[in-house]
């Protein structure tokens, strides 16, 4: 009857001398990553009396968490007879159709996935009809948005 009384005593204070518990909150933080590079110096040069048209290339780099696409523009208007063209591989390496840049933003790729992708191309391509002498340049800015 002893060891009965001393097992069943046993048996009840075992959780009285249950371990202790400590809780830590753990804080997360996940932040967008939208980065893109670009490489090379693009120069155009056309001879008008033998052509129209020129092309010249780039390359870019991108880093995305989301889903996203790449809208670009240029700084200033292009004189009267002049466009400059601009398309884009995608980093699934497709390439993206060509687009007539201007001052408002165009989407120049998109259904981008999240990645991370070195290397992609930039084709642009300069149309001059009636100019005969322009020395410039226009700064194209790639920006990186939401695609939904």
């Amino acid at each position: 009857m002893k060891k009965f009384l001393v097992v069943v005593l046993l048996f009840l204070a075992g959780p009285a001398f249950a371990d202790a518990v400590a809780v830590q909150t753990v804080k997360i933080i996940v932040e967008r990553i939208a980065e893109i590079s670009v490489r090379g110096n693009p120069e155009i040069y056309l001879n008008v009396a033998k052509d129209k048209e020129s092309r010249a290339e780039g390359s870019y780099d991108i880093t995305v968490n989301y889903n996203a696409q790449i809208l670009a523009n240029i700084d200033k208007k292009l004189p009267d007879g002049m466009s400059l063209f601009v398309s884009l591989q995608h980093p699934n390496g497709s390439f993206g159709p060509e687009v007539l840049l201007s001052e408002n933003p165009r989407t120049v790729v998109s259904g981008i996935s999240p990645v991370a992708s070195k290397d992609n191309r930039i084709n642009y391509r300069l149309v001059c009809e009636g100019i005969d002498n322009y020395k410039g340049e226009a700064a194209v800015s790639f920006t990186i948005t939401d695609f939904n």
